[in-house]
């Protein structure tokens, strides 16, 4: 692997893809490094964006390297990629999440702040790019382009604002919904059954010789809890969080694991601390069908948490049918 500097440059010069080397500061390279900006900007907002526009920005910034590729091409035949998706694209999201047009102050998501940040870094780069169409050094299709950058941009900010509003919506009504279904299973799980589910989640530990931490609550918190000899220490406040999750959601955490993937209903629900979203917790239903507990395991991989869990959960099904 060779050095990260080579020295090149420090004569004020760089290469452009045909080899030529040109000025530091010819139009052609100012431009690029605007739109490197730009692209930086993008992988900022990349980083926070609700899971529905991951692949957007991914094609955006793969669309801004094969422009700047274009724009360093020197004699090279490099096609300029085109304006059209992008027109389609704003169209799109304009129709889903539509702009009355007046000034927008940015800050309303920190996804939508960071794409603003770059729609004013493209409206610099279209700037720059007008003394390069005049000379033929880029195409009209190019410039075109470019100037559908900074709509694009916005239109995918104003998106990113409404529907980072729409995920916060869900995360609290989510939370509310963790209090009711506490008070709905009021006093239905003595302390007595709850030892017993735990012991039946140690036996079953025990036999697949993976130490647990092992958690059964009801409609008011943990019941019992107990952690294995060797149980990794990252395990024991796992299994809170898992018994948590599956009584407040009605579901079992593998269930909600599938829920909050990019693109998924509760995408975003995953970054809650109180809560654990993958397999190791399942509820515990009464005859009539209502949750009124739940039982957490981690300590193995998800398919043993979720197999000790289950030896917990068939005692209690057991104890129903009685």
């Amino acid at each position: 692997m060779g050095r990260l500097y080579t020295g090149g440059g420090d004569g004020g010069t760089t290469s452009l893809l045909d080899g030529t080397r040109v000025q530091k500061d010819d139009p052609r390279i100012d431009l690029n490094g605007t739109l490197d900006e730009a692209q930086a900007a993008i992988g900022m907002a990349r980083s926070m964006a609700p899971g529905r526009f991951l692949s957007d920005m991914e094609e955006l910034e793969h669309t801004l390297f094969l422009l700047m590729a274009y724009v360093a091409r020197g004699d090279r035949d490099i096609p300029s990629p085109s304006a059209d998706l992008f027109e389609k694209k704003i169209d799109g999201l304009e129709s889903l999440w539509p702009h009355d047009r007046s000034f927008v102050r940015p800050g309303k998501s920190p996804s939508g702040a960071a794409l603003h940040l770059a729609r004013t870094i493209t409206r610099r780069a279209e700037r720059e790019a007008l003394p390069l169409f005049r000379r033929h050094l880029i195409d009209e299709d190019s410039y075109r382009l470019i100037n559908r950058l900074s709509d694009y941009i916005f239109a995918l900010a104003v998106a990113c604002d409404e529907e980072s509003v729409v995920e916060e919506i869900t995360r609290k009504v989510i939370k509310e919904l963790i209090r009711m279904s506490c008070k709905e299973g009021e006093g239905r799980l003595s302390l007595k059954t709850a030892l017993d589910l735990v012991s039946a989640a140690e036996e079953k530990a025990s036999q697949i010789s993976v130490p647990m931490a092992i958690t059964v609550s009801d409609e008011k918190g943990p019941l019992v809890f107990n952690r294995m000899d060797g149980v990794l220490p990252v395990s024991v406040g796992l299994s809170g969080k898992k018994a948590k999750t599956a009584l407040g959601l009605r579901k079992t955490t593998s269930e909600v694991y599938d829920l909050v993937q990019p693109g998924a209903p509760l995408y975003g629900l995953q970054s809650d601390p109180d809560l654990c979203c993958f397999g190791g917790g399942i509820p515990l239903t009464d005859k009539e069908g209502k949750v009124v507990g739940a039982v957490g395991v981690s300590g193995g991989s998800v398919e043993e948490d979720i197999e000790v869990a289950e030896a917990a959960v068939s005692l209690w099904k057991e104890k129903e049918v009685r």
